[in-house]
């Protein structure tokens, strides 16, 4: 018999997590096992990982009650349509619910992602589905990346480096795992003084949302300005009050 999964998850939080996963998923469709949200069903989360092999975002969010361990691989577009089609603002809609069913493939065929949006708890409440294969193939194991540092690594990690060079789109990326207005983000910086670092560690204060960057080291005076003389810009006027 199929293995199946069924998860009865809180609308807002689910689009919140959807949307800071998807930001780090692929776009390229070469590699379709990185185009999509990789699900993963264990201990007290349900994790949501996305890569496109130069960073890694895992949002979380509670697991249901009775929910089995596993995980399955959601393509973005069936992602994106779960962003699209949950009613908003979440305020007005504080009962809304996505159920989202797996149940296992075989050899030979995908398993199949079922997905409701369910408006509320009435009974003539509207609700979208939306079916779709699974992505087939192996997710690469990154979600293990995020295992809890030993005290010495954690020191490690906290040292500061000289200089780093980091992905604009990156960074923008970032504003993704901020779970309410005005969260910090938490960076731990990797060891400094090595020709190949090891991954930047980003995480929100909640502790519900990381990710990995692989920074660039900057040397041999690569991060000094190579052009002529910087024009200093004017000065702005400022308005006087009236």
């Amino acid at each position: 018999m199929a293995k199946k999964i069924t998860l009865l998850l809180d609308a807002g939080q689910l689009r919140w997590a959807l949307r800071g996963a998807l930001a780090a998923a692929a776009t390229d469709d070469i590699t379709p096992v990185l185009c999509g949200v990789n699900w993963v069903i264990e201990g007290k989360h349900v994790h949501l990982v996305a890569t496109d092999r130069y960073r890694v975002h895992e949002t979380l969010v509670p697991r249901p009650k009775g929910a089995g361990n596993g995980e399955f691989l959601m393509h973005r577009r069936q992602a994106a349509w779960i962003l699209a089609n949950a009613h908003r603002p979440a305020r007005h809609f504080p009962e809304q619910q996505i159920r989202v069913s797996w149940t296992e493939g075989t050899p030979t065929k995908a398993g199949r992602i079922a997905v409701e949006v369910i408006a509320s708890e009435a009974d003539d409440a509207p609700v979208f589905r939306y079916e779709a294969d699974a992505v087939r193939g192996k997710f690469p194991p990154v979600h293990r990346l995020f295992k809890a540092p030993t005290r010495e690594e954690a020191e490690v990690e906290a040292e500061a480096v000289d200089i780093i060079g980091l992905d604009p789109k990156f960074i923008a990326s970032m504003q993704h795992l901020v779970g309410y207005r005005g969260e910090p983000l938490v960076f731990a910086m990797p060891k400094p003084g090595e020709k190949k670092l090891s991954p930047m560690r980003v995480s929100n204060v909640g502790g519900t949302a990381r990710a990995l960057l692989q920074p660039n080291l900057l040397i041999n005076g690569a991060a000094e300005w190579q052009g002529g003389e910087l024009a200093e810009p004017a000065p702005v006027a400022k308005a006087s009050a009236a």
